[in-house]
Protein backbone atom coordinates (compact mmCIF):
# COMPACT_ATOMS: atom_id res chain seq x y z
CA UNK A 1 0.00 0.00 0.00
CA UNK A 2 1.44 3.37 -0.59
CA UNK A 3 1.93 5.81 1.84
CA UNK A 4 3.45 9.72 2.46
CA UNK A 5 6.65 10.06 4.55
CA UNK A 6 7.69 12.09 7.11
CA UNK A 7 11.31 11.82 7.27
CA UNK A 8 14.06 12.93 9.41
CA UNK A 9 12.45 13.00 12.68
CA UNK A 10 14.19 12.55 15.39
CA UNK A 11 14.79 8.65 17.22
CA UNK A 12 13.68 10.12 20.31
CA UNK A 13 10.26 11.58 18.91
CA UNK A 14 9.31 8.21 17.40
CA UNK A 15 10.23 6.31 20.63
CA UNK A 16 7.91 8.85 22.46
CA UNK A 17 5.16 8.14 20.07
CA UNK A 18 5.66 4.23 20.34
CA UNK A 19 5.16 4.72 23.80
CA UNK A 20 2.69 7.13 24.18
CA UNK A 21 0.74 5.94 21.06
CA UNK A 22 -0.45 9.50 20.03
CA UNK A 23 1.93 12.37 19.48
CA UNK A 24 2.04 15.40 17.97
CA UNK A 25 4.73 17.49 16.64
CA UNK A 26 5.85 20.93 14.52
CA UNK A 27 7.42 20.71 11.75
CA UNK A 28 9.36 23.07 9.85
CA UNK A 29 11.39 21.75 7.37
CA UNK A 30 10.54 22.52 3.64
CA UNK A 31 10.75 18.68 2.99
CA UNK A 32 7.97 17.51 5.33
CA UNK A 33 5.39 20.17 5.02
CA UNK A 34 4.64 19.59 1.95
CA UNK A 35 3.47 15.83 3.29
CA UNK A 36 1.24 17.07 5.91
CA UNK A 37 -0.56 19.79 2.90
CA UNK A 38 -0.89 16.58 1.32
CA UNK A 39 -1.98 14.20 3.93
CA UNK A 40 -5.41 14.03 5.16
CA UNK A 41 -7.14 13.29 8.46
CA UNK A 42 -7.33 9.50 8.91
CA UNK A 43 -4.45 9.23 6.38
CA UNK A 44 -1.65 6.93 7.18
CA UNK A 45 2.30 7.91 6.81
CA UNK A 46 5.06 6.42 7.50
CA UNK A 47 7.79 8.06 10.10
CA UNK A 48 10.83 7.40 10.11
CA UNK A 49 14.53 9.17 11.28
CA UNK A 50 16.50 8.86 8.12
CA UNK A 51 16.79 11.98 6.00
CA UNK A 52 14.91 12.13 2.49
CA UNK A 53 18.03 11.97 0.57
CA UNK A 54 18.94 8.78 2.18
CA UNK A 55 16.04 6.43 2.45
CA UNK A 56 16.22 3.33 0.64
CA UNK A 57 14.51 0.10 0.02
CA UNK A 58 15.06 -1.72 3.81
CA UNK A 59 14.64 1.62 5.94
CA UNK A 60 12.95 0.95 8.96
CA UNK A 61 9.94 3.48 10.37
CA UNK A 62 6.68 3.78 12.05
CA UNK A 63 3.26 3.43 10.49
CA UNK A 64 0.72 6.26 11.90
CA UNK A 65 -2.49 7.70 11.51
CA UNK A 66 -2.96 11.50 10.96
CA UNK A 67 -5.61 12.20 13.50
CA UNK A 68 -5.24 16.20 13.58
CA UNK A 69 -3.05 18.96 11.11
CA UNK A 70 -2.75 22.61 11.22
CA UNK A 71 -0.54 24.73 9.20
CA UNK A 72 -0.03 28.25 10.19
CA UNK A 73 2.39 31.02 9.44
CA UNK A 74 4.55 33.03 12.26
CA UNK A 75 6.23 36.22 12.28
CA UNK A 76 9.51 36.30 13.58
CA UNK A 77 11.27 39.22 13.99
CA UNK A 78 15.36 39.84 14.92
CA UNK A 79 16.84 43.28 15.30
CA UNK A 80 20.50 43.59 14.22
CA UNK A 81 21.88 46.73 15.55
CA UNK A 82 19.29 49.53 14.66
CA UNK A 83 17.62 47.31 12.12
CA UNK A 84 14.84 45.35 12.70
CA UNK A 85 13.78 42.34 9.84
CA UNK A 86 10.19 40.46 10.20
CA UNK A 87 9.94 37.42 8.25
CA UNK A 88 7.23 34.75 8.04
CA UNK A 89 7.87 31.23 8.88
CA UNK A 90 5.31 28.66 7.84
CA UNK A 91 5.13 25.58 10.44
CA UNK A 92 3.06 22.68 10.44
CA UNK A 93 1.41 20.60 13.32
CA UNK A 94 0.47 17.20 12.83
CA UNK A 95 -1.00 14.61 15.71
CA UNK A 96 -0.54 11.38 14.69
CA UNK A 97 -1.18 7.72 16.63
CA UNK A 98 0.51 4.44 15.88
CA UNK A 99 -0.74 2.26 14.21
CA UNK A 100 2.50 -0.05 13.72
CA UNK A 101 5.52 -0.25 15.63
CA UNK A 102 8.12 -1.70 12.79
CA UNK A 103 7.55 -1.11 9.00
CA UNK A 104 10.58 -2.02 6.14
CA UNK A 105 10.25 0.36 2.92
CA UNK A 106 9.74 -1.46 -0.10
CA UNK A 107 9.37 1.01 -2.77
CA UNK A 108 9.97 4.73 -2.92
CA UNK A 109 8.18 7.22 -5.65
CA UNK A 110 9.98 10.92 -4.84
CA UNK A 111 8.94 13.55 -6.50
CA UNK A 112 11.59 15.86 -5.99
CA UNK A 113 12.70 18.78 -3.58
CA UNK A 114 9.57 20.67 -2.32
CA UNK A 115 6.95 17.54 -3.62
CA UNK A 116 6.25 14.80 -1.88
CA UNK A 117 7.40 11.51 -1.39
CA UNK A 118 5.14 8.12 -1.18
CA UNK A 119 6.62 5.14 -0.05
CA UNK A 120 5.28 1.42 -0.36
CA UNK A 121 5.94 -0.46 3.06
CA UNK A 122 5.80 -3.92 4.54
CA UNK A 123 4.78 -4.44 8.02
CA UNK A 124 7.88 -6.45 10.06
CA UNK A 125 7.58 -9.44 12.26
CA UNK A 126 9.15 -10.06 15.22
CA UNK A 127 10.28 -13.36 14.31
CA UNK A 128 11.90 -12.54 10.98
CA UNK A 129 15.02 -12.63 10.43
CA UNK A 130 16.86 -9.31 8.92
Amino acid sequence: MRHLALTGISKESIDDLEIKRVRTFELRSAHNIPIVFAADVGDEVFVTDTSRHDLAIGTTGVLARVRNKTISMQKVSHRVGDFYEEREVMSARVQLELREHTCRLRGIEDEGPGKIIAVEIAEVCYYEGR
